[in-house]
């Protein structure tokens, strides 16, 4: 699968059955020409990164196990990926959630969002049903979303059956992330990165009480300076947060039982310019009005909330009646959020299971020139 999306980068990750010791990856740089990566192996697990790149384009890659004298095999590919775009250039991403519970409907999902050709995917948690077990991520997670993620960057948060098993460091473990986060917090649990204009922000709202590694405090004294801290140094036009707990919903999980995660980080999103923040947990769809201090307001004065967790492993229904904030909800199908973005308009599509589009939201604002960062 592919990962870190860094400007000029670009990094593979792939398991195997059994140590191979000298993975690479081969880059197609032109025709019958390769550029190579040698993998960094960690027990079973291959991490290749190309570097140099330039934005916006196209290749195939291969991985293969490099023999020494005895030549390279082809383990698997060719597959389609390609390095970020550069700045002002529209890109495409897709988020959903509670997904990974290795059925056909899981497969049958991932592969109609495969289909929309996302440049990025980011997971609001939940990627493995029912307790983040790292032997079920094959069954779970590469075998149903094989098509999706050989070709985009795949970003997760932990959700809270993600932590279930080992305070969720299996999905630390199969999973390469920028080690960007707080100080004192075990690194990829919360990161961020920059794609095209957008700087992305990855939190791990699962706290010590409910099986977590964070404990509300951390969240407040730790992680929300440091969500302020990425978010003031930075120029990027768009800003998205994205994690597991929703404090916006009207669904079977209250948005009462996520007041830690509120009173943590509401006062460093709205004091920090952030634009929309995608959620899950609650397993359907809904997208809240621009909220500021808890009051509705114009579109661009405050921030849009969206639960995208009708990711495919079962539905819960809307608690009516809903509250005031909630401006759309759908309970009744499997969906994901698409979203278009350019520099001055975002452009986000809800899609259901059948391809059917279920809600529109449009924000557009003026672009002002910025200049490039990275996300290590």
């Amino acid at each position: 699968m592919v990962q870190i999306p860094e400007p000029g980068s670009l990094t593979i990750v792939w398991e195997m059955d059994a140590s191979l010791g000298s993975g690479a990856a081969w880059l197609e740089t032109a025709p019958d020409v390769n550029k190579v990566a040698k993998a960094i192996a960690k027990g079973t697990r291959y991490e290749a990164t190309f570097t140099g790149l330039p934005a916006g384009t196209a290749y195939n890659y291969r991985v293969v196990n490099n023999r020494g004298l005895l030549g390279s095999t082809a383990l698997a590919g060719p597959y389609k990926t390609k390095t970020q775009p550069p700045l002002g250039t529209p890109f495409r991403f897709v988020a959903f959630g509670d997904s990974g519970n290795g059925s056909n409907t899981q497969a049958d999902f991932a592969r109609k969002i495969a289909a929309s050709n996302p440049d990025l995917i980011i997971h609001v948690g939940d990627l493995v049903y029912p307790a983040g077990d790292g032997k079920t991520y094959r069954t779970h997670f590469y075998e149903p979303n094989a098509e999706m993620i050989r070709h985009a960057p795949f970003m997760p948060s932990e959700g809270n059956h993600d932590v279930a098993t080992d305070e969720g460091r299996p999905l630390l473990e199969h999973f390469v992330c920028p080690r960007n986060g707080p100080a004192g917090v075990e690194p990829e649990r919360c990161y961020w990165f920059d794609y095209g204009d957008a700087r992305f922000v990855a939190l791990d709202t699962n706290v010590t009480e409910f099986g977590g590694a964070l404990t509300p405090e951390q969240l407040k004294t730790v992680v929300a300076p440091w969500v302020r801290q990425v978010l003031k140094d930075c120029d990027a036009r768009w800003r998205f947060v994205f994690y597991h707990h929703p404090f916006y919903t009207g669904s079977e999980h209250s948005a009462e039982g996520a007041a830690f995660v509120k009173e943590a980080f509401l006062d460093a999103f709205e004091e920090s310019g952030v634009d929309m923040v995608f959620c899950g947990h609650n397993h359907l769809y809904e997208r809240t009005a621009p909220l500021m201090k808890d009051q509705i307001v114009e579109d661009g004065r405050g921030i849009v909330y969206i639960v995208t967790g009708a990711g495919g492993v079962s539905r819960y229904p809307e608690k009516l009646p809903n509250p005031a904030y909630i401006k759309y909800y759908n309970a009744d199908v499997f969906s994901y959020t698409r979203v278009d973005l350019t520099a001055d308009r975002l452009e986000l599509v809800q899609i259901d299971e059948h391809g059917k589009e279920i809600d529109r939201y449009t924000l557009k604002k003026p672009a002002p020139t910025r200049t490039a960062a990275t996300s290590r």
